[in-house]
């Protein structure tokens, strides 16, 4: 008997960790998929393809796996860089990042920035101005609250629970609104499941549907939230067929408007005249 509270002690002890553990360790990943795990530098340091480039995943000693990094635009192995936000800086918070071809998911340091609930996001963003604020999540390229699927009401009205990398979050939606006026409900390219009331530039393929073989695109950039840029593509390049319209020239595997520089208003309202490289041939591009 004199044992007895001794053992009651021994017996909460792994609750009290687990709890103690959650309220540090900031959000978890709540996918099953496998997670890389968090080496040593003496671990990393041993494996030769540590940090060397990689095209898939087989091109990584185990547990590395083959990752591009938005942040600093090249593909290579790694492992997770934390596990919890105590192991990023002060402004930083710890995120579920996906890795090449559907391997399996690791963890990174992302930084905490000025976008707020709604707004567009990277989840690996260079800089603040395209980073989700302290406590939001970004998903799909939107920042959300952490919410629960189960209940309706954990999300502001004109938003919707999903589950994400870090667990579910709250996304826009504007189904079934009103927008205000000049702007149309739209669905931004990228973002299954979001809408959002924007003014639409060029054509709004999704009101009006594009001809047979054409794909509509409609893009909503992070500078520009309550504006779109719709337009019809023609796919192209060897696998496609026919040849692009007269007029237009295959750029990135899509038919582009020509246009010359020189010419001033060539491209109409709210589109320019650019390039993306100087090899590649005037086009007219979305004014953003």
């Amino acid at each position: 008997m004199a044992l007895a509270p001794l053992l009651g002690l021994l017996l909460l002890l792994p609750l009290a960790w687990a709890i103690h553990t959650a309220m540090l360790g900031g959000l978890r990943p709540t996918s099953k998929v496998k997670l890389v795990p968090m080496l040593s530098p003496g671990e990393r340091q041993s494996l030769m393809t540590y940090q060397r480039p990689c095209e898939r995943r087989a091109d990584c000693e185990p547990p590395l796996t083959c990752f591009f990094n938005a942040r600093s635009m090249w593909r290579y192995c790694t492992d997770s860089r934390c596990m919890t936000d105590q192991q990023c800086s002060d402004d930083m918070v710890c995120r579920t990042m996906e890795t090449v071809k559907g391997g399996p998911r690791l963890r990174q340091c992302t930084l905490v920035g000025v976008r707020k609930e709604g707004e567009p996001c990277l989840d690996l963003s260079s800089s603040r101005e395209e980073a989700c604020k302290q406590g939001l999540l970004c998903q799909d390229r939107r920042c959300g609250r952490p919410c629960r699927e189960e209940e309706p009401g954990s999300c502001p009205e004109g938003f919707f629970c999903r589950e994400g990398l870090d667990g579910p979050s709250c996304l826009p939606t504007c189904e079934g609104r009103a927008c205000p006026e000049g702007q149309t409900c739209i669905r931004p390219d990228g973002e299954e499941g979001v809408s959002i009331c924007a003014q639409v530039y060029g054509q709004n393929c999704q009101r009006t549907p594009c001809p047979e073989g054409q794909k509509c695109s409609m893009w909503n950039v992070f500078d520009h939230p309550g504006e779109a840029w719709g337009t019809c593509l023609i796919r192209c390049g060897e696998e496609h067929t026919p040849a692009c319209p007269e007029g237009f020239v295959c750029q990135t595997n899509y038919c582009r408007k020509t246009c010359d520089p020189a010419v001033p208003g060539a491209c109409g309202p709210h589109y320019k005249c650019d390039r993306y490289y100087e090899k590649f041939a005037w086009t007219c591009e979305p004014d953003w």
